[in-house]
């Protein structure tokens, strides 16, 4: 390339740079930015024009860019500093409305465990349980009406109640990508408990005791909880609501305002753990001492969290986005012939699976209704179990698993066995045949009625393993089954949908593509089962328990009627879950078989050999 078309090129952006130089409010990370770009054209000029002026100014402008970096740069102090003085009130400001929602939802819901107890003196039961209603008669009876907050092991308390919170604020917070009914629900949950469980006491002639007590640590625990609910709400708005932003990029900008939030309660958290587990405990204390460090804690909660975040806002008053800014929506195709690495394949699966959302849903919601209605037509058994919210991550894993293997795993082959090989090997077509068309163009009725087969001959492979014939060593083999088996004909089904070929005559493919890659294509395997058992566990748990708790009790039908309703809507939820989440695994095994085949046949290398020559020319690089 010629000096002065390089020169022409180029200086509309090398202007920019200047301005940005010569202005007092300097981004330091768009200074970083430039800087990149400019010793790009710097180290350009130092080839291909060494003694020349060009050079000179552009080696001058990056050692000004280069200065400024390290001369605004803020040190980790000062961000710190920053965030909690200036950014974080800022997000609360901006997301005032959910705070109020929040705030609103769980005062309503306190109202109504206080209501209800005055009603019906047996309610705190219903929430609370008996055995704890019990045991708190029992200490009033005793004289020693708070001594629930004396356990002996005081440190063993702390990490319990601490882990406890936490996990309830962060199901608060993430239940929002459920459109934050998931959110309001556990505020409801929570809320009730809170107004039956003050209300108990006051019923009982303790008032102040158990208000200078509960609250000692309830200050700062009920109101990270509400902030919680506020960040939950966030996301379901974003979701509900994206306004003039996709829904994906509507929920990215909510997604950093929403975690902010949330990582700013956790030591708060565990504050309120520490005060619970240390100094609760003191029951005897003064009146006065306790009342002022309750009254301290609702101060700093709420002057921080609502009257310093209305301070900083309306003195700043900055448009929400400034600083979240995105670029304009724009699909990046997928490059089918490069190798990839594990992140690589899980988005590009990821986008696969958006790309597809409708189709699966209407493929899963049409599943599940027929499976729905001949099982209650048939009337085969199911058991299904609320799940609550205060779950570990393996017992979330557990109660998935159990639910799901009553589908799965049946005893003899018949009709059910047949109802999930039609359902699986339909969802898995679908899914497999929008990559195979993102790939190879579009496909006709035709070939999509040649490799529907395939769909079906694995599906019903698959589920005939999970047959047990009344082996009693079934549960170790469906356990080498889960793990070696499977993951080989999802591989094998994702290389015939790619090849477009037969399952059986694509089998030396299998084992060509697959070659050395046979950890890595289990890593996403396991990966991909996880991550949809966690799905599966945010999308049935919570929402049944919303829908029996809330809904089953209003509805004028018998017992017999409500199970029989109960057990319907869990069939339908638990079919449509497992039909719309697990192609998710399907899509993952097949954007990695197509990396696996490049380590194989390199096409994409290829390609780029035979452009190399076309490329010299464009960048001014061709020789005599």
């Amino acid at each position: 390339m010629r000096e002065t078309k390089f020169i022409e090129k180029n200086k509309d952006k090398w202007i920019e740079f200047e301005e940005v130089l010569a202005s007092k409010d300097q981004d330091p990370e768009k200074l970083s930015e430039l800087f990149t770009e400019l010793t790009d054209d710097l180290s350009y000029s130092r080839t291909f024009y060494p003694n020349r002026s060009v050079r000179v100014y552009l080696n001058n402008i990056s050692q000004a860019v280069f200065d400024s970096i390290y001369k605004n740069r803020k040190s980790r102090w000062k961000r710190f500093v920053q965030f909690w003085s200036k950014d974080l009130p800022q997000l609360i400001y901006e997301s005032r409305v959910d705070f109020l929602l929040s705030f609103a939802i769980f005062i309503l819901a306190v109202g109504i465990g206080v209501f209800s107890s005055i009603m019906d003196p047996d309610f705190p039961r219903v929430i609370l349980g008996d055995g704890y209603v019990e045991m708190t008669y029992e200490n009033i009876r005793k004289g020693e009406p708070m001594s629930v907050y004396q356990d002996e092991d005081q440190t063993g308390m702390f990490m319990r109640i601490a882990w406890n919170n936490l996990r309830v604020a962060f199901g608060t917070f993430i239940l929002g990508l459920l459109f934050g009914v998931g959110t309001i629900y556990i505020l409801i949950q929570n809320g009730i408990m809170v107004g039956a469980f003050q209300f108990l006491f006051i019923r009982e002639g303790i008032y102040w005791d158990s208000i200078l007590t509960i609250w000692l640590h309830g200050a700062v625990e009920i109101s990270c909880i509400i902030i919680a609910g506020a960040a939950g709400l966030h996301l379901g708005r974003a979701l509900l609501f994206p306004g003039s932003y996709s829904r994906l990029q509507s929920l990215q900008l909510a997604a950093r305002r929403a975690l902010s939030i949330y990582m700013a309660i956790v030591p708060l958290i565990i504050l309120a753990a520490f005060i619970e587990g240390y100094i609760t405990r003191y029951s005897d204390a003064s009146y006065v001492v306790r009342a002022i460090l309750i009254i301290a804690s609702f101060v700093f909660m709420g002057g921080y969290f609502v009257w310093y975040p209305w301070r900083v806002g309306r003195r700043q008053q900055t448009a929400e986005e400034a600083e979240l800014e995105l670029p304009v929506a724009k699909e990046i195709p997928i490059n089918f012939k490069m190798i990839k690495n594990q992140g690589q394949v899980f988005m590009d699966a990821f986008k696969l699976y958006r790309q597809q959302l409708l189709r699966l849903a209407l493929g899963a919601a049409v599943m599940a209704f027929i499976y729905t209605a001949v099982s209650i037509q048939m009337e085969y058994y199911f058991e299904f179990h609320q799940a609550g919210f205060l779950f570990s991550f393996f017992e979330a894993l557990a109660y998935t698993a159990y639910h799901i293997a009553q589908f799965l795993f049946l005893e003899e082959l018949g009709l059910r066995w047949l109802l999930n090989v039609g359902a699986m090997s339909v969802i898995l077509h679908i899914a497999l045949s929008g990559v195979s068309a993102k790939a190879n163009g579009p496909m006709s009725w035709a070939k999509h009625a040649w490799l529907y087969p395939n769909a079906l001959l694995a599906s019903a492979l698959m589920n005939f393993l999970f047959v047990s014939y009344g082996n009693e060593d079934y549960y170790i083999m469906i356990f080498l089954y889960l793990l070696f088996v499977i993951p080989v004909l999802a591989h094998g089904l994702a290389v015939s949908y790619n090849e477009q070929k037969n399952l059986i005559a694509s089998i030396p493919l299998w084992f060509k593509h697959l070659g050395k890659n046979y950890i890595s294509m289990m890593g996403n395997y396991v990966v991909g089962v996880l991550m949809s058992f966690i799905f599966l566990f945010l999308t049935t748990a919570p929402l049944v328990d919303f829908y029996f708790n809330s809904f089953m009790t209003l509805l004028p039908i018998s017992e017999e009627g409500a199970q029989l309703y109960y057990t319907s809507f869990n069939l339908f939820l638990h079919a449509f879950s497992l039909c719309f989440m697990f192609p998710l695994v399907f899509l993952v095994m097949s954007i990695s078989e197509r990396s696996y085949k490049q380590t194989v046949l390199a096409e994409d290398l290829f390609d780029h050999i035979g452009q190399l020559g076309q490329q010299k020319k464009s960048y001014g690089m061709e020789r005599e």
